[in-house]
């Protein structure tokens, strides 16, 4: 009996080494009796991230750290077969390569930057977008919609808050006043600073949740000249509004996505050279102080 029962524990710790979610489980199960908290965070890195952890053989130990490493290194090796496969890469380009610095470009954005200085926006301090948006809107008269996603709440509880002094809709304000003829949309996951003024009207959206996009199908109009995502800056969140933009905006239109991180960049390498070519014209701007990703529609 001793030797069968020692040939089923055999069975049992094989079977658990080679899947070590169920040894992770087995010992949060343990941790109820045992007291150990430590094992709880085990189970949850399984749980949170199950793309990532690799269904090999091994310690919780070692698989978690291969779990990291593959987070980190995902997207830097997914742009660089990208790369491979097309025979090209996406470079970063300065505002320069893709808006020149004329004359005529230059007034216009100075003079739409001291609009959001005006009304409080980062557009024109922290980050220098206004030198892209200006050559974006410089037929203002004609700009008929501009849509915002991230309307900088100033609810510090919020994860995008732009902290307690930040000023919720500065740039729908600036956009208002710079197009006199357009209907300006801005939306947001912080419902305490939504608001509705001349020719502004903000909605609700969780960027995190593609139901809520589609909520406001309706509300929007189709055709917009410009689309901006300055709201939660996470790479599964701005997916979500590149993907509604790309469908709302006209024909010769701009969908930005705004504030990337410069590590984050070999996403939207991969981001780039999926987009096919004849339809979208796709640049990876390095700003100031953060990197933006302007799609423009082609057809």
């Amino acid at each position: 009996m001793q030797s069968y029962n020692q040939s089923v524990i055999e069975v049992i710790q094989h079977f658990i080494y080679h899947h070590p979610e169920i040894a992770a489980r087995v010992e949060a199960l343990a941790a109820v009796h045992t007291g150990d908290n430590k094992s709880y965070s085990k189970l949850n890195l399984l749980q949170t991230f199950p793309v990532y952890y690799p269904h090999s053989a091994g310690s919780y130990q070692d698989c978690a750290a291969v779990t990291i490493q593959t987070i980190n290194q995902m997207f830097p090796f997914m742009s660089s077969f990208a790369n491979y496969l097309n025979g090209e890469t996406a470079p970063t380009k300065k505002i320069e390569d893709v808006f020149p610095f004329t004359p005529e470009n230059v007034q216009i954005a100075t003079d739409i930057k001291a609009l959001f200085d005006k009304y409080g926006s980062d557009k024109g301090t922290t980050h220098d977008y206004f030198k892209v948006y200006g050559p974006i809107l410089k037929d203002r008269e004609n700009i008929k919609s501009v849509f915002e996603v991230g309307l900088g709440t100033n609810n510090t509880d919020v994860v995008s808050t732009m902290g307690s002094a930040g000023k919720p809709g500065a740039s729908l304000r600036a956009f208002r006043d710079w197009c006199p003829n357009a209907q300006v949309f801005g939306a947001d996951v912080d419902k305490r600073v939504l608001f509705t003024e001349e020719r502004i009207k903000t909605f609700y959206v969780d960027q995190t949740n593609p139901q809520t996009f589609e909520d406001l199908r309706a509300p929007l109009p189709d055709g917009f000249d410009l689309i901006i995502d300055d709201g939660l800056h996470s790479p599964n969140a701005n997916i979500l509004t590149l993907q509604f933009g790309l469908s709302k905006v006209k024909v010769n239109g701009w969908v930005v996505v705004e504030d990337i991180g410069f590590i984050v960049i070999p996403f939207w390498e991969v981001i780039a050279a999926m987009m096919p070519k004849d339809k979208y014209e796709v640049h990876i701007i390095k700003t100031k102080a953060a990197a933006m990703f302007a799609v423009k529609r082609l057809k």
